[in-house]
């Protein structure tokens, strides 16, 4: 039901996807989500569990080396796990454009449970490397953000627009090459 759940959430929103929906897209009888799960609610926190939880131990052995990274590399390194993630990922991305838009329970549990505590580590590093007020470093997360996720959440787009098989391993790694030199500058040779 989980998988079934996830690109019904990421793609029409919690408010538009009932609970039936779910129960037809898993091909399961009427009453199995409230019998496995409780509420709609807590069938949505699971799926974002899921969806969240697919990154998070990626994301936890890249912190652990940045500290044997030259800040340059570090910040890169961050970047490029952001385009990857959003290439491998894209229900990451298309559920906060349905969730970050207004204020609700949703959107203060993904904060809460998956978001700040990542937001704050990476604050902290970017903007010590890059001399960010925390002012300008939001304007750095969310350009950073932004542009790593969109070209993969648009994918069918970019495919009619340019012909990019956005999945591809040269489309990624040069998404996440051309952004690192965005963000930070061409590399110093």
């Amino acid at each position: 039901m989980v998988a079934a759940a996830t690109p019904l959430f990421s793609e029409n929103g919690f408010d538009a996807t009932s609970v039936r929906d779910i129960e037809i897209a898993a091909d399961v009888k009427r009453g199995m989500l409230v019998y496995h799960f409780g509420s709609k609610e807590d069938f949505w926190k699971a799926v974002a569990d899921n969806i969240f939880n697919l990154v998070a131990d990626q994301q936890k052995a890249r912190v652990s080396v940045l500290p044997d990274m030259s800040e340059r590399e570090g910040i890169a390194m961050i970047i490029r796990f952001h385009v990857r993630t959003s290439a491998q990922h894209p229900e990451i991305s298309r559920l906060m454009a349905q969730e970050a838009r207004q204020r609700s329970w949703r959107i203060e549990y993904l904060v809460q449970r998956h978001i700040k505590l990542g937001s704050e580590y990476m604050k902290r590093y970017v903007s010590k490397a890059l001399s960010l007020t925390d002012r300008e470093f939001a304007h750095w997360y969310y350009i950073m953000l932004s542009a790593c996720a969109t070209i993969f959440s648009f994918e069918p787009e970019c495919n009619l627009l340019f012909g990019l098989k956005c999945l591809e391993d040269t489309v990624i790694e040069t998404h996440g090459n051309m952004l690192v030199d965005l963000l930070l500058g061409p590399s110093p040779h």
